[in-house]
């Protein structure tokens, strides 16, 4: 049965071949080009300094050559993954056929050692091969290292399998498009810390490990047992028998492991993805009497439910995270300690607040622009609806001011509350991102209503390229003529013979800004009271002058009528194996 599935698999890769048009090829040759000259690079590379690899620092390269290798393979493999599991158009046939669900998975599973596996195969086998002709290698040396290569793939290929069949179940059938999102999102950050390990794990650069010959991983790590088989078997010592058996009955645990949850996690989770949008809602049996609100909050509220109920909206907050948390990490990782970051609140408070408001110029416009183009399919209904386009955008308006500003405040407060600010650097913080950051939704409500864009396969891009830099421009713009005023509040008075002396010694813009500085200064430390109270009303009328100048001329082009450029699908088939629009 295996041979008569592997060559009808083969059948299907011929005629796909012979189908596929001419510049289809030309592109698979200068792709074939380009890897064959990467290799010859590297294998003359590796022959140009082999004399000065010596064993210990062959060692460091080949434990953490192969975790970038079961990185690498899950990381770009799990795609192409999910397409032969869940995806593939034979399966409609093949699970009709009395042909048991392991037969298939295992011709899938093979299957998918074209791709991402090959590639990294070929481009370590090479190298791997040259350095031993160099030094001599004993013959032994050679199929270990095919043998153990092929292991570590095995290992790799079998985890993005495992992340398939196992998140295929916890993912509701209703969330079925978001499940590449989930999968995409946590190998990410699997795959992080995987890469990560060898900075946790010691106090010294990777690198300098690597050059001092020093281990870079516990005995009991599986990539220690292949570069041990590889080093032990140049000398053709029995030393490597032991690690060399250790990885090989290791490779045969994951992918018996990953053929146990075939008949649930293959054949089940197809039918689940397959089926997943086409459940039924049911409909409440009592009779609610329906609330209205005011226009402007009711738009509000359909965003927020457009927006919990698909899980690749919050991709949008997906840099934030790795900003933060992976930062953070390899702050700890690179020797830094937690005590590190506390210093005095006067200069702590202000470096947060700068970045914080980084991260809002960040997002907000980024969120208020993608509220346009989330009515891609529906904006002819904008058209008859009974609401004024004033309406519309301030109802989008403060529904994507108040996502970024709920999630950064959180973490401002536990910032905060880390380094000790004070209940008045806690307030005034949060009031005045509050107020500058609504500038930056208003900016990003206008320019989503003139470059929306809506792609299907990629519903987190909703702005055109060229839009979403102006957008990115203009927000850095506001938001540094909106911080003139509240840092003139927080320059102390002291500094004020420093900015006179400037002043005199500068020419040109930076001396006029020293002028400007000492002036402002002057004023405040005549009349402190006056001056704080003209700050404020500058960065109110500036901020909210802004958001409601832009956000009415995004209202007038959604009274205007909006248009939405549509990316159209390279595929006719969807997800879940119905044509769109069909019943």
């Amino acid at each position: 049965m295996m041979k008569a599935l592997l060559k009808n698999q083969w059948k299907i890769f011929i005629n796909t071949m012979k189908s596929q048009p001419g510049k289809n090829y030309f592109s698979y040759v200068v792709m074939f080009a380009v890897f064959a000259i990467l290799l010859y690079w590297l294998s003359t590379g590796i022959w140009a300094i082999a004399d000065v690899i010596t064993e210990p620092v062959f060692a460091g390269i080949l434990s953490y050559g192969f975790l970038l290798v079961i990185g690498f393979i899950i990381l770009l493999g799990l795609p192409q993954v999910f397409k032969h599991l869940y995806s593939a158009t034979d399966l409609n046939l093949l699970f009709t056929m009395p042909i048991p669900t392991r037969y298939i998975f295992w011709v899938k599973y093979l299957q998918s050692f074209v791709g991402v596996p090959l590639l990294v195969f070929i481009l370590y086998i090479v190298p791997l091969f040259v350095y031993g002709a160099f030094i001599g290698a004993n013959v032994l040396y050679y199929p270990v290292v095919l043998l153990v290569l092929l292991s570590i793939i095995v290992i790799g290929l079998s985890v993005a399998y495992l992340f398939n069949l196992l998140l295929v179940q916890i993912v509701p059938a209703s969330k079925a498009n978001e499940f590449m999102t989930v999968m995409s999102v946590l190998s990410g950050i699997f795959v992080y810390l995987l890469f990560m390990i060898p900075n946790l794990a010691n106090d010294r650069p990777l690198s300098e490990m690597i050059l001092a010959g020093l281990p870079l991983f516990p005995e009991w790590m599986p990539v220690t047992w292949a570069s041990d088989a590889i080093t032990g078997a140049v000398a053709g010592s029995v030393d490597f028998l032991m690690p060399f058996l250790m990885i090989l009955v290791l490779a045969a645990i994951f992918f018996t492991l990953t053929s146990t949850l075939v008949e649930r996690g293959f054949r089940t989770g197809w039918v689940k993805l397959s089926e997943g949008s086409g459940n039924k809602r049911r409909k409440n049996a009592a009779k609610r009497t329906a609330k209205l609100n005011h226009p402007v909050i009711a738009v509000g509220k359909k965003e927020w439910y457009a927006i919990k109920r698909d899980m690749r909206e919050w991709l949008v907050f997906l840099p934030f995270i790795f900003f933060f948390v992976f930062g953070f990490a390899g702050f700890l990782s690179s020797g830094g300690g937690l005590s590190d970051l506390r210093g005095p609140t006067e200069v702590t408070w202000p470096i947060a607040q700068a970045i914080l408001l980084f991260m809002y110029a960040m997002f907000n416009g980024q969120i208020a622009s993608s509220t346009i183009a989330r009515e891609a399919k529906s904006v002819w209904i904008l058209r008859v609806l009974p609401l004024s386009g004033k309406d519309i955008a301030f109802g989008k308006l403060w529904l994507s001011w108040l996502l970024p500003f709920v999630i950064l405040t959180v973490v401002e407060i536990v910032a905060g509350l880390f380094f000790g600010w004070t209940l008045i650097q806690f307030i005034s913080g949060i009031l005045m991102k509050a107020v500058i950051t609504i500038g930056i939704s208003g900016i990003g409500m206008w320019l989503g209503t003139i470059g929306a864009k809506y792609n299907p396969a990629n519903p987190q891009n909703r702005l055109k390229f060229g839009t979403s830099i102006v957008l990115m421009v203009v927000s850095y713009i506001y938001l540094f003529f909106a911080l003139i005023p509240f840092v003139m509040l927080l320059i102390p008075v002291e500094t004020m013979d420093f900015a006179q002396q400037v002043s005199q010694d500068i020419d040109g813009f930076f001396g006029w800004v020293a002028g400007f500085v000492y002036t402002v200064l002057s004023w405040k430390a005549a009349s402190p009271v006056m001056i704080t109270i003209i700050g404020i009303l500058l960065v109110l009328i500036i901020s909210l002058g802004a958001a409601y100048l832009f956000t009415m001329m995004g209202a007038r082009k959604i009274d205007q009528g909006i248009e939405i450029e549509m990316v159209q699908k390279t595929r006719t088939k969807s997800l879940l194996g119905k044509k769109p629009g069909s019943l």
